[in-house]
Formats: C-alpha cells, sequence, structure tokens
C-alpha cells in the first residue's frame, strides 16, 4: 500500500525527516516506571517506529530483508539491541524531566504551543495508514517533543558547570604522509577475510625493501611509492597522551599490537575525552620522534610495512576542529556522570513483556521528492512516496534520534 506526504517534525534538531511501520499494540500499557511515573508503550513504540523507518532503506541494502532478526554482536538479535537502547534513552529522558527543577528549566507556554502545532501538523500531514502503522497519536507526539526539547534545555544547564577547557596540548594534531603495505591478507569480493600465502608475503617484503632502499638513496615518499606502483596516503594524528591511559607495563603495550587484524591505537580505558588515534601505535611512535619534514626508516608491525613523513606538528584546521571535539567528550562525560548519579537512587523497573510486544511486520523503501524547512519553526516537512512492503518475520528497531548535544 501507498502511504503520500509523510511529515517529519523537528524540534530543538531532535528528529530526522522519515516514514514510518508499526503495528496495532495497547499504547497506554505501561513499559516502564520511574519511582511513581508510568511511562507507555505507545511512546517507546513511537520513538522506535521513527527511527526504525529511516534504517530500512539502508540497512537492507547491505543486511537484506529481515534484518532485524540478525544476530548483533553475540547479544541478541538486531532488534534486542534496539529495544535496549530506546529504554535506556527513555529513562535518560524521565530522569531529566525529574530533575528540571534542579537547573530552573521550564517549557515556556510559547515552546508549549509549537509542541502542540507540530504535533497537530505531523498528525494531519500523514496517511491514516501511515498512522496505524506506526501507532501514533497526538498526545504521544507530543509528548516526546516535549521530552526531546526538555534534554537539549538541560543538557546545556548541566554542562555550563562542566571544566571543559582544553589545552592546546590536548587539542594538538600533527599531519603526516604515509606508505602502508599490508601482508597480513585482504578482503575478497564476498567481505571474507583471506590470509596472504607465504609467497605473496614474501613479495611484499622485497616491494617494501626496495622503497626502504629508494628511499635512502634521497627519492621522495611520493616518488619511491610510485616507482613500486604504490600511493601515498595523508592524514593527522592526535599527539596527546591521555595519562589515565597510558601504560608502563610494555607487554600490555606489546599485547595492544598484536590484536589480530587491528591497526588502532585504542586506550586502555574507554571513558577517555582525548582522541583516538585510528593508525598503528608503532606508527604514531615513529612520527613522534621525527622533525617535520623527515621521513622514517621502514617500520614492521604484525600486519603491515609502513614509512611515514612529518609534514607539520601542528596542523591548525585539524587541531581546531579537534579542540571542538575533546570539548564536547569533556562535556559529555560531565553530563553522563550526572545522569548516572541521579539514576543511581531512582527506583527504575521495565516490564520485558510489555516491551517485547514492539514487533515489526512491514518493513519499506521511501524515496523524498521534496524538502520544505522553516529555520524559524521547530517543525518541517517531508513529502514522500512509501510503500510498505509485507514481510514474514518480524522485529522492531531503535538508534539514538537525539543528535550532539555538545553541538549545542
Amino acid at each position: 500500500m501507498k502511504a503520500k506526504k509523510i511529515a517529519a517534525l523537528l524540534l530543538a534538531a531532535s528528529l530526522a525527516a522519515t516514514t514510518f511501520t508499526g503495528c496495532a499494540i495497547n499504547k497506554n500499557a505501561t513499559v516502564a516506571t520511574l519511582n511513581d511515573e508510568d511511562i507507555s508503550l505507545g511512546l517507546v513504540n513511537f520513538m522506535i517506529r521513527y527511527v526504525q523507518a529511516s534504517s530500512d532503506d539502508m540497512y537492507i541494502q547491505y543486511m537484506g530483508e529481515g534484518y532485524w532478526n540478525q544476530s548483533y554482536g553475540g547479544n541478541g538479535t538486531v532488534l534486542d539491541t534496539w529495544k535496549d537502547n530506546a529504554i535506556e534513552q527513555v529513562h535518560e529522558l524521565y530522569t531529566l524531566k525529574d530533575h528540571m527543577s534542579d537547573y530552573n528549566v521550564e517549557i515556556s507556554d510559547d515552546e508549549q504551543k509549537k509542541i502542540d502545532d507540530a504535533a497537530k501538523q505531523f498528525m494531519d500531514d500523514n496517511s491514516d495508514e501511515a498512522i496505524d502503522e506506526m501507532g501514533a497519536t497526538e498526545d504521544i507526539v507530543k509528548e516526546y517533543l516535549k521530552l526531546r526539547l526538555i534534554k537539549s534545555k538541560m543538557y546545556a544547564a548541566i554542562v555550563a558547570n562542566a571544566d571543559s577547557t582544553v589545552t592546546d596540548e590536548e587539542a594538538n594534531m600533527a599531519a603526516y604522509t604515509m606508505i602502508q603495505i599490508d601482508y597480513a591478507g585482504h578482503y575478497d569480493s564476498s567481505y571474507q577475510y583471506q590470509a596472504y600465502s607465504d609467497e605473496e608475503k614474501a613479495q611484499f617484503k622485497q616491494q617494501a625493501d626496495l622503497l626502504a632502499q629508494t628511499i635512502s638513496n634521497g627519492a621522495s615518499m611520493e616518488d619511491a611509492a610510485q616507482a613500486v606502483g604504490l600511493t601515498t596516503t595523508t592524514g593527522t594524528y592526535a599527539t596527546y597522551v591521555d595519562p589515565s591511559t597510558a601504560s608502563d607495563d610494555s607487554e600490555d603495550s606489546t599485547e595492544s599490537t598484536e590484536s589480530e587484524n587491528t591497526e588502532s591505537s585504542s586506550p586502555k580505558k574507554e571513558d577517555s575525552v582525548y582522541t583516538t588515534n585510528s593508525i598503528d601505535s608503532a606508527v604514531v611512535d615513529a612520527l613522534n620522534s621525527l622533525e617535520e619534514g623527515q621521513t622514517s626508516d621502514m617500520i614492521t608491525t604484525d600486519s603491515s610495512y609502513y614509512f611515514v613523513r612529518l609534514d607539520s606538528k601542528t596542523d591548525s584546521d585539524a587541531t581546531e576542529s579537534n579542540r571542538k571535539t575533546v570539548k564536547g567528550n569533556k562535556d559529555d562525560k560531565y553530563y553522563n556522570g550526572i545522569i548516572s548519579d541521579w539514576q543511581d537512587d531512582e527506583k527504575w523497573q521495565v516490564k520485558e513483556k510489555q516491551l517485547n510486544k514492539i514487533d515489526i511486520h512491514n518493513y519499506f523503501t521511501t524515496k523524498t521528492e521534496s524538502t520544505e524547512t522553516e529555520s524559524s519553526q521547530t517543525e518541517s516537512t517531508v513529502s514522500d512516496d512509501t510503500e510498505f512492503v509485507p514481510v514474514t518475520e518480524t522485529t522492531e528497531a531503535v538508534q539514538a534520534t537525539e543528535t550532539t548535544e555538545s553541538e549545542q
């Protein structure tokens, strides 16, 4: 069936333009409680449907139909993971709502009117089929928009107290040029990893030795690479080392560089706010030992040969971009700490039997014909032709719908 002119709501940059699918459920059923407040199944279903709709085109393209039921990282299906994400988001939103008075955050009459108008417009602009499939009601849409606006206001109020100053040292990004010869393996046309044979590895070693000789004779990296049929790449990397993630244990350092098919120098603590480099730690060490314009000797890791040149100790554009990233990470860490402390003192309960009732009976594709955005308003409308296609297997979907609060 067709559902035309699917409308999207935009409030505090929190919702993306999309279309919907869903199934009949008891919208008034309680899916979770926070202290003494009941949270409706209809709200959680709406959040899931809204994002699921925007995901179908992409996920079906890469994963095929019925992707919702596929295993995800050994922790259940994609559906299971998205439901977990959805309920965590709801918990956060209602926690923030409970603590509005702590930061003197309020929804003004004018803001509430815009929410009401946007919700009504959303319901008017969508077909009955789309509304029914999604399980949407005007009250549900209002509630979600209000919660999203509360989060936007609360985030700004909370991080205003954060110490998120970023020093030049913490922000610094240096620029490099690299030649990489991967001798471990490659992915074939079926996306299966294939290790190189000993004969192939020997050929790569000969190529690397020739590169080393050519560079030592004074050739530039670019000319040396071209001579052996390779190309150079350029990039930037973070020079700052987070003291809380640095290790004095050489055995741990060796272990981190020997991870199978992994070349990233990841911090040991996942809560570091600083930029993690995507290049091997041995390459970072080599770059840090160079002066501007110098080229390294051949660097050998468990899977690649590298040659690198330090082009600039400070890339100004990358450094300023990284400064914003690190500041945002510091704000996020402070914000998440406040939320965690609040939630430690809450009584939170999820009714899994109700959550499991959220299911998918259709997938759909979307063709966007036109988009109109009124920057001075809190809503936008997207006109779409959407075809709902029945599938034999049913699931659900959830992803984060919020924008990065650090950009606000």
